[in-house]
């Protein structure tokens, strides 16, 4: 675990009641491991090949799925991720409709309850969009359509904030591709904080001069690590410690570019590859920020 710098009545009867004891300690240690698991705020990006899917687990229990990836993947993560009898998510957010984002969600809805759902609002109309709104027509959850401004408190506690930075409507009704659309989010957790930009180009999405970047300790990388998806006026104002790029190995479209590798090393900032690290897991108490890999 590294620390980022500042910048979680016969023997037959006996055997039975002493199993059952055994058993019930044991549910008894896992309550409390739950619970003292919980006082700090977890950031998961998991490895789900050319894709992105991260979680978010807060203190108290409520959770967050960002993305699905491509495929089932999400799944055994979350299995592994989320406590064993824990069949709830209280919050998930599609950045945008492409497969590589989508597709693990529609499994995710299938899968878990989903209590509020968050996104663009727009897709291509295609078969897995088409599943995707009927899915969450059927979900009975509370479905946001991401706006710029908005902010959630999560979990009830005032600590956990989720800020919408993009998209806004004039953006909305003049997209001419789904990266385009990309919800950014930040999440919030006392002091330390994580950027989602799902592949929104900052060339492009016009959300650069939004104040609420300004000094996010945790950059995903758009679109990733593309050629264009991050820029350096994006960098210099976020100025994050560490960056996670989030894309498949020895991948066809030669992500992550070498361009954006040298602007982030320019910029002194922790480069971290799913394709490299496997999963990659932060915690914080909203002061201290450490860092955890898989590989």
């Amino acid at each position: 675990m590294e620390k980022l710098p500042p910048k979680n009545k016969n023997d037959k009867w006996f055997k039975r009641i002493i199993l059952g004891l055994i058993c019930a300690n044991f549910f008894v240690w896992l309550a409390i491991a739950d619970g003292a698991g919980r006082k700090n705020a977890e950031v998961w990006f998991f490895d789900v090949g050319q894709g992105d899917a991260a979680f978010v687990q807060l203190p108290g229990g409520a959770q967050i799925v960002i993305d699905g990836g491509p495929g089932g993947a999400v799944l055994e993560k979350l299995g592994s991720a989320m406590p064993f009898h824990d069949r709830d998510i209280d919050w998930v957010v599609l950045s945008h409709a492409d497969h590589d984002h989508l597709a693990g969600l529609l499994l995710v809805l299938k899968n878990y309850r989903v209590y509020n759902i968050l996104w663009p609002g727009v897709s291509d109309g295609g078969a897995e969009d088409a599943e995707w709104e009927r899915l969450i027509g059927d979900e009975g959850a509370c479905v946001k359509v991401a706006a710029a401004g908005e902010k959630f408190s999560l979990g009830g506690n005032p600590e956990a904030v989720l800020e919408i930075l993009a998209p806004d409507d004039g953006k909305r009704l003049s997209a001419k591709k789904q990266n385009e659309l990309s919800a950014v989010v930040k999440f919030t957790y006392g002091r330390r904080s994580f950027l989602f930009t799902g592949d929104a180009e900052s060339r492009e999405n016009g959300f650069v001069d939004n104040a609420a970047l300004a000094r996010s300790d945790v950059l995903k990388v758009s679109h990733h690590g593309s050629k264009y998806s991050t820029r350096d006026g994006f960098l210099a104002k976020v100025f994050p410690a560490a960056a996670v790029i989030s894309s498949g190995k020895n991948n066809s479209y030669g992500h992550p570019h070498q361009e954006l590798l040298d602007l982030l090393a320019n910029y002194d900032i922790k480069i971290l590859r799913t394709d490299q690290n496997g999963d990659i897991s932060f915690r914080t108490d909203g002061e201290s920020l450490f860092v955890n890999t898989e590989k």
